[in-house]
Parts: structure tokens; C-alpha cells; sequence
């Protein structure tokens, strides 16, 4: 699979708030749980997902149906990436990563299904940007960044736009690195106890999946 530099540009929420959540991996559950106890509005509230909605929890298949909600927003994450390129590609060995990390729930699926779900991953932009009503502007990138200015992202290369999307490099150095062009920079991907800042980035992927609470903040 391709990863494209893909940015989407969400206009202001006048009409209510937004939120960002961590990797999903299937735990809908939780997640409808957590939103019902923050009153999260449907019609004029939205959430955005860090990438990684599928595998290892119990409903990856009725997760990737939150795509086609109006209200919901997410970017390419890596497991969307291997699905994409073990189902639609035949790459043998990312299946065989895939499979040994949660993918195994596809074989309960229809394959009458799957064609809609490899399209409408393979449209997930790499990256969302976003204001507030206050003039904080967020991106959200799964993984990394591996750039110094925010504008640089819609220009990188291919081994770039996978980085954003693989690498821990950034976050096992705890680098403090700051992005221009950007305020707050949100990456899930590296499981956190806590919230996690340094420089301008937030790492919000506590491991649902695990167990444990998503972190969702409002923007």
C-alpha cells in the first residue's frame, strides 16, 4: 500500500466541541461508553482518531464502520496499513505481521465487505489539522514526524509518510523537539501510562486494548 502525504483540513467547530482520542483497536464498547459519559453530541460534537481502529480488540469491524459517520474523523494508522496490504496486496509478509497482531478477526468477516473497507482506508488522510474556537491549531499524526515544520508534510516522501505512521524514533528519545507550524502535534501509536508532552507533541495512547481507559481530549 501506498501511504500518500494527505493532509485534511478541518474547518472551526462553531457549533460545538471536538476531541481527540487514542487508538481504538477495536474497543468500541468502551469508547461509546466514555463519549456517553463525556454527553458527546452527535450532531454537533466530533472526534477525531489517532489511526489504529482496528485489531486486538473485540469489534474492529463495526469500528471501521464509524467511517462513514459525520461526526468522525481518523488518519491512516499502521494496522489499517498492514489490513490494507496483507487483504488487498497479497504482501505475505505484512500478513503474516498483521495476523501475529491482532488481524485474525478478518477470517469472521465477509469478503463481500472487504473491498469497501480497503477503499475507504486507503482515502485516510496521513494527517488532520484543525483550530479552535480559541486559535489553538492541532495536527494529528499517528505515529511521528519526522520533519521540522509542520508545511514540510505535504511534501515528503514515500519513506517519510511512513514514518508518520511506523516510527518510535521520536518518542524512545524522548525528544523534545519542537514542530513548527503547528501548536499541539497529537500522536497515539506508543503506549503511554499518562499523558505524555514533550515539546509541542501530546502522546495520548494508553492501551485500550490492554484494558485500560482511552484518553480522550477535548481540543
Amino acid at each position: 500500500m501506498k501511504i500518500v502525504p494527505r493532509v485534511l483540513k478541518l474547518e472551526v467547530n462553531n457549533a460545538g466541541r471536538d476531541f481527540v482520542v487514542g487508538d481504538i483497536h477495536g474497543e468500541l464498547p468502551k469508547l461509546i461508553k466514555q463519549l456517553k459519559t463525556l454527553e458527546f453530541n452527535t450532531s454537533t460534537d466530533r472526534l477525531i482518531c489517532v489511526g489504529d481502529l482496528v485489531d486486538r480488540g473485540p469489534e474492529s469491524a463495526k469500528t471501521l464502520e464509524l467511517l462513514d459517520k459525520p461526526w468522525f474523523y481518523s488518519v491512516l494508522g499502521n494496522h489499517e496499513v498492514l489490513m490494507v496490504s496483507s487483504m488487498k496486496y497479497n504482501n505475505s509478509s505484512d500478513r503474516m505481521i498483521w495476523l501475529s497482531n491482532g488481524g485474525e478477526w478478518i477470517a469472521s468477516t465477509s469478503p463481500a465487505q472487504w473491498p469497501a473497507w480497503f477503499d475507504t482506508i486507503e482515502q485516510l488522510p496521513l494527517a488532520i489539522e484543525v483550530e479552535n474556537r480559541e486559535g489553538t491549531r492541532y495536527g494529528i499524526v499517528h505515529a511521528d514526524f519526522p520533519g521540522d515544520h509542520w508545511d514540510e508534510l505535504a511534501n515528503f516522501s514515500e519513506e517519510d509518510a511512513a514514518r508518520c505512521v511506523w516510527s518510535r524514533g521520536s518518542f524512545n528519545s524522548r525528544s523534545k523537539h519542537v514542530i513548527e507550524g503547528i501548536d499541539v502535534l497529537i500522536h497515539g501509536h506508543n503506549v503511554v501510562e499518562e499523558e505524555l508532552h514533550l515539546g509541542n507533541r501530546w502522546y495520548i495512547e494508553p492501551g485500550a486494548f490492554k484494558g485500560n481507559d482511552f484518553i480522550i481530549k477535548q481540543l
